[in-house]
């Protein structure tokens, strides 16, 4: 016997919003430059902050170096924060942080803030998505 039914999406059934342009996405980024897991968290802010969303990424540990002027992502992050001379993207609201105590913050691309745990703490508490990154 044959089911034709459609398959039933889980967001169908929850009661949730998925994140929309009126709401605000919080990564916790602990990986290393050169991780999967920082790839992604990378698209994701991307994603996030093209379809008009507030992003706020809190980089400590391996992933203070992400920012890092020396290292192959800060392209990315210059990108991700709108610092690469405008390239015709329209304006993100994306915050880029890293853990001022770590001595590997030294010489981040502009636009990035040094802050510390409480920074953290801040934006988890306003964020309505919170994403931890870790290895």
């Amino acid at each position: 016997m044959s089911d034709n039914r459609a398959p039933v999406r889980a967001a169908d059934h929850l009661d949730v919003e998925v994140v929309g342009a009126d709401r605000s996405l919080v990564i916790a980024l602990g990986t290393g430059p050169t991780e999967g897991a920082t790839v992604a968290a990378l698209r994701l802010a991307d994603a996030a902050a093209s379809r008009g969303q507030r992003v706020t990424v809190y980089a400590y540990g391996e992933a203070v170096r992400v920012g890092a002027q020396t290292c192959p992502t800060s392209s990315y992050v210059r990108t991700l924060i709108g610092e690469d001379g405008g390239d015709g993207v329209a304006a993100r609201d994306v915050t880029w942080i890293v853990d001022a105590r770590d001595p590997r913050t030294a010489e981040q691309v502009p636009g990035v803030v040094c802050g510390d745990g409480s920074d953290l703490w801040r934006s988890v508490r306003a964020g309505d998505v919170v994403l931890g990154v870790t290895a």
